[in-house]
């Protein structure tokens, strides 16, 4: 039994809450994880969870082996990262959190030249919004939108982003342009719900790119809380949205989408790079960071 790979099994369980979703989250069958734990069970002498078929919770001892085993994993983490940097080779497992968005329309299409300049590096990509905690999870770098608000981790700027109105050309041809954000009110427009909130998402914009930006929210008679299904709609001819330029880069390029009052586009938030500080020096890090720096501004000195 390899006990550092049975420790962070464990480990994952416990985060996971269950035996099935940690299989999930490794990539591994459940019947695997099942036995880690137990062969580690077996070594230490003692039961490390209690488990029904119903629930699972720690025992006294399983609770100390936790919060132990987390501290080994990321000494080794650390090790690893320090080890790996004084050799100037980036090399090992590099486990990437980031919103669907980015993803799907930045990075993934980038990946073939990421893996052919490091094929040393094992990534493994996952896709959500939510917020993590990076060390519960096992993540490396985490993509947000937004100011950061865990002053604990390492937060390096990637791309600034504007808020666009666009629509499809078809529905331009048939309804018209609108001259300004109060004219909106005349056209049907499509809205985003924060997907918690269930709120509608104010739509923003700047007369001629100075002043203080200004919210004018026009009525809608479709809203969606997924924002790549609110784009598909527009292409579709439904109406005008807002968004971020990155969620509707590939659409205007395309031609799917084209740009409205574009005088009163104004400035959205920054995407941002968030990585633990013990990760700083790490090589993989730093060249996973830098590639997305890269491509981020090719793309949109491009776009």
């Amino acid at each position: 039994m390899d006990r550092l790979a049975a420790m962070h099994v464990f480990c994952v369980v416990v985060e996971a809450g269950g035996f099935s979703k940690a299989a999930q989250r490794l990539g591994i069958s459940t019947s695997s994880v099942t036995n880690q734990v137990a062969a580690l069970e077996k070594h230490f002498g003692v039961r490390l969870l209690q488990r029904t078929t119903r629930s699972m919770s720690l025992t006294a001892e399983g609770q100390q082996c936790h919060a132990q085993a987390r501290r080994v994993l990321a000494d080794m983490a650390a090790l690893e990262a320090s080890l790996l940097q004084a050799a100037g080779k980036p090399l090992g497992s590099l486990r990437v959190d980031m919103p669907s968005s980015i993803s799907r329309n930045l990075v993934a299409p980038a990946l073939p030249r990421f893996i052919a300049a490091y094929p040393d590096i094992s990534l493994r990509l996952t896709v959500s919004d939510r917020l993590v905690d990076m060390v519960e999870e096992g993540i490396d770098v985490m993509l947000r939108i937004g100011e950061p608000q865990d002053s604990s981790l390492v937060a390096r700027s990637l791309l600034t982003m504007d808020y666009l109105c666009c629509a499809a050309p078809a529905f331009v041809a048939r309804h018209g342009m609108p001259r300004s954000p109060q004219e909106l009110d005349q056209f049907s427009c499509l809205h985003f719900l924060y997907p918690k909130a269930r709120q509608v998402r104010p739509w923003l914009f700047q007369d001629g790119g100075t002043g203080e930006p200004y919210a004018h929210t026009p009525s809608a008679a479709l809203s969606f809380d997924h924002i790549e299904s609110m784009i598909a709609a527009a292409q579709a001819g439904c109406g005008i949205v807002q968004a971020l330029s990155v969620s509707v880069l590939q659409p205007l390029r395309e031609g799917s989408l084209v740009p409205v009052l574009q005088p009163f586009r104004t400035r959205g938030p920054d995407l941002w790079a968030l990585f633990h500080p013990r990760h700083l020096r790490a090589a993989k890090v730093q060249v996973f960071v830098d590639f997305l720096t890269q491509i981020f501004h090719d793309d949109f000195n491009e776009n």
